[in-house]
C-alpha cells in the first residue's frame, strides 16, 4: 500500500512538473486525463514571505497549489494589473476533486525585534469532475491578508488566457469548460 501511495504521489509531481500539451493554440491534456486551470492570488501589507494556497483533494490523494508574492505574476493584457500570484495548470486523472482549503500566510514582524508567521485559512467546498481531455477553468482564488483576512472567488478568464498566450502560446480557448461557482467574498 505504502508503494502505491509513493507511486501515485510521484505521478502527481511528474503531472505539476510535465510540459504543458499545446497542439495548435489549444490545450491538449495527456490521454486518461484532463486539465486544471486556477489562478491563486493575494494581496497583503508585507509582500516579503507571503504565501497563498488552494488544497485540492481527488480520489486517493491531495495536493496544494500554491503562490508566493516573491517569485510568482500573472501576466495581464494591455495596461491592466498584474496579478500577483501563480497561474496553474495541472494535468490529473479523469476523476472527482473537491477544493477543500483557501489558505495564505505572511510574515507578521510588528512587534519590536520579533517577527512570527501567520496563517489564515476559509474552509471551502468546491467539487467538480474532470472527463478525459476535458480542459475546465475554475476562475481565481484570491486571499488578502491585510487587517481583517479575507477571500474572493472571481472570474479573471482576461488576466489569466492572456497568461497563457504570453508563456504558452496558447491563443485557442474553445476546448475550456468554465466551472465558476457564484462571486462570493468572505471573512474570517
Amino acid at each position: 500500500m505504502r508503494t502505491l501511495i509513493i507511486c501515485f504521489a510521484a505521478f502527481l509531481l511528474a503531472a505539476c512538473a510535465a510540459p504543458l500539451h499545446v497542439e495548435n493554440g489549444r490545450l491538449v491534456p495527456p490521454p486518461g486525463q484532463g486539465y486544471v486551470i486556477a489562478a491563486v492570488t493575494l494581496d497583503t501589507l508585507n509582500y516579503q514571505g507571503a504565501d497563498a494556497g488552494i488544497l485540492l483533494h481527488g480520489q486517493t490523494s491531495e495536493m496544494h497549489l500554491d503562490a508566493q508574492t516573491n517569485t510568482s505574476l500573472i501576466r495581464a493584457p494591455d495596461k491592466e494589473k498584474d496579478g500577483v500570484g501563480k497561474l496553474h495548470v495541472v494535468a490529473l486523472p479523469v476523476g472527482s476533486y473537491r477544493v477543500t482549503e483557501l489558505y495564505g500566510s505572511w510574515i507578521d514582524d510588528s512587534f519590536s525585534g520579533m517577527s512570527f508567521r501567520s496563517r489564515s485559512s476559509f474552509a471551502l467546498d468546491e467539487g467538480f469532475d474532470l472527463a478525459d481531455g476535458e480542459v475546465l477553468y475554475l476562475g481565481d482564488y484570491h486571499v488578502s491578508l491585510n487587517f481583517e483576512p479575507s477571500f474572493s472567488r472571481t472570474d479573471t478568464r482576461r488576466r489569466d488566457f492572456n497568461d497563457l498566450t504570453e508563456r504558452q502560446s496558447v491563443h485557442d480557448f474553445s476546448n475550456i469548460t468554465v466551472k465558476l461557482p457564484p462571486a462570493r467574498t468572505t471573512t474570517n
